[in-house]
């Protein structure tokens, strides 16, 4: 999904999920449109009855499962990006040097979606980033002595 596709909801959520209870989402959470054909079979029957009774909802993907929702509840996803302010040479070549780490674990996987990752492989995957950002900074500082200390 690209980010002009992206989108998320602009009130707070509430939905049942047997076996787990219910769950709120904050307004701000992010979603994906979603098409009939992602369905499992048993559901699709389900969710197009209801899609077909109200013309303004549509189907949506809101964590692993498929929720119907009004798309007034729905806007384009606004930009939430945290940068590093004024990150050092170093802390910017530990960064590059965890990249390379992080795609060897995502080619392993055998997925380039984010979406299809289980919650332990993105969790691992962020492991794998840290991990690697740290090492390689922890390096780099010792091999500068950290001399970037303005005083």
């Amino acid at each position: 999904m690209s980010d002009a596709d992206a989108i998320e909801t602009t009130v707070e959520t509430k939905w049942h999920v047997p076996g787990r209870g219910w769950l709120e989402y904050p307004a701000g959470t992010p979603c994906r449109l979603a098409n009939k054909r992602e369905l499992p079979p048993r559901e699709v029957r389900l969710f197009e009855k209801i899609l077909s009774r109200h013309s303004h909802r549509v189907l949506v993907q809101l964590d692993d499962r498929f929720c119907v929702i009004s798309t007034e509840q729905l806007r384009p996803r606004t930009k939430r990006e945290v940068a590093m302010i004024d990150p050092t040479e170093r802390e910017l070549a530990a960064m590059q040097a965890a990249g390379p780490l992080a795609g060897e674990y995502i080619e392993s996987l055998g997925k380039t979606d984010l979406a299809l990752f289980t919650l332990e492989e993105f969790i691992t995957l962020i492991q794998v980033i840290i991990t690697a950002y740290l090492e390689a900074k922890c390096q780099l500082d010792l091999a500068n002595r950290l001399d970037d200390v303005p005083f």
